[in-house]
């Protein structure tokens, strides 16, 4: 590429209220791999996505008004192949998370459910049907 990047890694951010919960939210309720926690930042490896959960009063104190306050609803959704879905939601479910839309058949051919993080991030995750 011609803009200067030097790397093949690109970090999806979520900002968070509470860097601490959030982290035990992916890590033990989600099963992901903390990859770094360095108090008010994260981060996660999920397949070929690296998640970072930063503090939302950081983001704030940085970009100012740019970064939604908590509590201002969804404005976008990330989306990521899992191996079971029906697992993932199940555990979720233990602890207490309501699936958005339940494990569902797409006619594409795909098995998908959705979630809400603790700060109200919508999540995909999805695998092939069969």
């Amino acid at each position: 590429m011609g803009d200067g990047a030097v790397g093949n890694r690109a970090i999806t951010m979520l900002y968070v209220d509470d860097v601490g919960a959030s982290r035990d939210f992916y890590r033990d309720i989600v099963g992901l791999e903390l990859t770094l926690d360095a108090g008010g930042y994260c981060e996660f490896a999920w397949g070929n996505l690296v998640l970072g959960l930063r503090a939302r009063a950081n983001a704030r104190s940085q970009y100012g008004e740019v970064v939604a306050p908590a509590g201002a609803g969804a404005s976008h959704q990330v989306t990521v192949e899992v191996s079971n879905v029906d697992a993932l939601v199940a555990r979720l479910a233990a602890a207490g998370v309501v699936a958005l839309q339940p494990p569902t058949t797409q006619s594409w051919g795909m098995r998908s459910a959705s979630f809400r993080d603790p700060d109200g991030h919508v999540w995909e995750v999805g695998a092939p049907a069969g």
